[in-house]
């Protein structure tokens, strides 16, 4: 009797029981397939994250000697020899340096390679070297190298540690020096303008970005050496004699032979799993770069980083060894197709969540300049605003509103007013900083929010920018121009509305007043109207 009833289950079970170990198998194959490619694509995202923060803040680094060197305080002076002009000059840079907080030193050397103007950043008290302090920097090799430069030419030096009076700065302090030369109305050299970028920001900056994935994140110079590496191996091989061998073409020689064959991809060697990409920094041919260390010099194609993340072999069996066992459980509780309708389910749940985010994130930019709409910026405002008023810190609004954007809409088309109004918001969102905000409220109408600006001066000047940039485009050889309010808190206002209400009327009395100007609120308390 007994036997009998077990005959149904040993002819039925045996069967079925194939149907999970199939199921089991099938599952393994594909999550190990896409466990590689889950792991390649993040590792790439992150690398691809990475670069981008070197390419922006080095663009940025040059951009900013650039506009330094075109300076119209700097042309006077050159051009006039007013000794006057050099304190205008002093205080141009001086701003430089304490909103960008990336240049150790900026300066403006003479034909003849004396300082004129210094500004030291002092760990974050920017000051103006007196006059009597300056030094001449004739001999110094990014002198010779950089007044032999043409117009529009950069000089810059490869990234390395700062040396002191012959000896490397401790703590480190990555460096780079930029230098562009300049020139008088008639076309002479009159010296150059050099900034000494601290390059430690940067790095912090990429190896941030690589907390995301799973490798160790690393940036390579051209000859293999380390300026940002996981310990060990050590980083700055090339300044220490005893770490003259901590280099990829001998620790990595498979990875770094992978890295020379392209720009960019993936590769497991014996030693993991290898994801990179090259960034030529000066790959532009108006820039030149001489080397620092050995004094060679390199064309701007050969001077580069590669940008990489390594997830040791160790990480990767681990990684594999895991999901094996996680497949053995599932496959041995809820025998085989449970377990393949599970997966299903979470990858329909990640499709969701992703689309989810994609639609969250559409939500929040501006459709068509890619800045944050009034909604987002609105909401932004108020939580500054209430960490302004709980930690007594200051805030500046600024609202803009373009003057002439109907002309180009009417003679060129919305195709025409669609770009300038890209074109003014790219120049908003580069001249601000990463704490401030630009939002878009609606039409040709923009605003900005400043955190914690010293004072109304501050606002003013950095308003003043704005504007100049704004009047500077073209379009057809149409331009526009910008009507800008500005309001600080607390000095005009202690409450929001009262803020952004001052604001929005110092900006129409900036247009009333004859437009492209700057006008500054006046508080309520003062009984009048914005001038």
């Amino acid at each position: 009797m007994l036997k009998t009833t077990w005959k149904p289950f040993w002819t039925v079970f045996p069967p079925l029981a194939v149907l999970p170990v199939l199921a089991l198998t099938l599952v393994y194959h594909g999550r190990m397939t896409s466990f590689q490619e889950d792991l390649v694509r993040a590792e790439e995202l992150a690398v691809e994250a990475q670069t981008a923060i070197v390419t922006q803040k080095l663009e940025r680094m040059m951009a900013d000697v650039r506009i330094l060197a075109a300076q119209n305080e700097l042309a006077d002076f050159i051009n006039a020899g007013d000794r006057a002009g050099r304190s205008r000059i002093a205080q141009e840079y001086l701003a430089v340096s304490r909103y960008a907080k990336v240049y150790d030193q900026i300066r403006y050397l003479d034909e003849q390679g004396m300082e004129v103007v210094r500004i030291n950043f002092n760990d974050g008290h920017p000051a103006v070297v007196p006059e009597s302090a300056l030094q001449s920097k004739a001999g110094r090799y990014y002198f010779t190298e950089a007044m032999a430069l043409d117009a529009g030419q950069l000089y810059a030096s490869p990234l390395d540690l700062n040396i002191e009076n012959g000896v490397i700065e401790r703590p480190y302090k990555p460096m780079i020096r930029v230098g562009t030369p300049v020139f008088d109305a008639h076309g002479h050299r009159r010296g150059i303008v050099l900034v000494n970028f601290l390059a430690q920001g940067l790095l912090n900056a990429v190896e941030k970005a690589g907390q995301t994935s799973l490798g160790d994140s690393m940036l390579v110079n051209s000859e293999g050496y380390w300026l940002l590496s996981p310990d060990p191996p050590p980083s700055w091989g090339f300044m220490f004699a005893e770490q003259s061998t901590a280099r990829m073409p001998i620790l990595y020689p498979q990875a770094w032979r992978a890295m020379n064959q392209a720009p960019s991809g993936t590769v497991e060697t014996d030693e993991g799993l290898f994801t990179f990409r090259t960034v030529t920094p000066l790959a532009e041919q108006d820039r030149s770069v001489a080397s620092v260390v050995q004094g060679e010099s390199f064309s701007a194609g050969t001077y580069r980083w590669i940008v990489a993340s390594h997830v040791s072999k160790a990480s990767l069996n681990h990684l594999r060894t895991e999901t094996v066992i996680w497949l053995i459980i599932v496959g041995a509780t809820i025998l085989g197709f449970l377990a393949f309708g599970v997966r299903a389910l979470s990858i329909v749940f990640i499709e969701r969540q992703r689309h989810h985010l994609h639609l969250e994130r559409m939500a929040h930019v501006d459709a068509l300049t890619g800045i944050a709409n009034r909604a987002v910026f609105e909401e932004r405002l108020t939580l500054d605003y209430e960490r302004a008023r709980r930690h007594s810190r200051h805030l500046a609004l600024l609202y803009i509103d373009l003057d002439g954007f109907k002309a180009i809409n009417d003679i060129q088309g919305h195709q025409a007013g669609d770009q300038v109004l890209k074109d003014v918001a790219t120049t908003l969102a580069t001249g601000c900083r990463r704490e401030d905000l630009v939002g878009r409220y609606g039409g040709d109408e923009f605003a900005m929010l400043l955190t914690e600006p010293p004072d109304v001066a501050t606002a003013v000047l950095v308003a003043e920018k704005i504007r100049e940039r704004i009047s500077g485009l073209r379009w057809a050889e149409q331009s526009v121009t910008a009507s800008i309010g500005v309001a600080l808190y607390p000095e005009h206002a202690l409450d929001l509305l009262e803020l952004i209400r001052l604001a929005d009327a110092a900006m129409y009395a900036s247009k009333a007043s004859g437009k492209n100007r700057v006008v500054v609120a006046t508080p309520v308390a003062d009984g009048e109207h914005p001038q």
